[in-house]
């Protein structure tokens, strides 16, 4: 060490170089900071997201009962509508079914396998959560987080390639302008 740098050290004053490294690492550790509190902030809204949704009301009366389950289920007559929608007589006596079971008492999962025990399983426009239709549910969940990882990824290459060296001609950007 030099004189004046060790004079500088016993002091706590640094050199305009070391000032110029302090300020590179002040900018990256505040850069941290805002990239980590943005993170918290997604995951707080995303957790926030997943609490109302959890906690959504069904139906509130019988009547919207009785329309989403006809909603539910697929006219046995007509290709892709639900009882809700046909307007074929089966249909219209499968609606007016479901609204007396319904005033009978009976859940939807009681009224929802009754209909699968009589017209099988093509019967529900909802697929089961398990086995080989869970898919359904699992793969957009599963495609979604292999595409934040991988833009994850490529935005962490991209910073990489961001030089963290002061040129001297960046340098002298600096000087010149802070001479101003």
């Amino acid at each position: 060490m030099t004189a004046t740098s060790e004079a500088g050290a016993a002091t706590g004053v640094t050199a305009p170089a070391d000032t110029a490294a302090a300020d590179r690492e002040l900018a990256k550790a505040t850069t941290r900071r805002r990239r980590l509190a943005s993170y918290a902030a997604m995951a707080l809204v995303l957790v926030v997201a997943l609490v109302i949704g959890a906690n959504a009301q069904g139906p509130a009366s019988d009547n919207e009962r009785v329309q989403a389950l006809a909603s539910s289920l697929a006219c046995p007559e007509c290709d892709g509508q639900s009882i809700a929608e046909s307007d074929a007589p089966i249909a219209r006596e499968l609606y007016a079914d479901i609204g007396r079971r319904v005033d009978d008492g009976e859940t939807d999962d009681q009224i929802r396998d009754f209909y699968r025990n009589r017209w099988g399983e093509a019967v529900l426009l909802t697929p089961a959560a398990g086995g080989v239709s869970g898919l359904v549910w699992i793969l957009p969940v599963v495609a979604l987080a292999v595409a934040v990882a991988a833009l994850t990824m490529a935005f962490a290459k991209w910073r990489q390639r961001v030089p963290d060296e002061l040129t001297d001609a960046d340098a002298g950007l600096v000087a010149e302008a802070r001479s101003r």
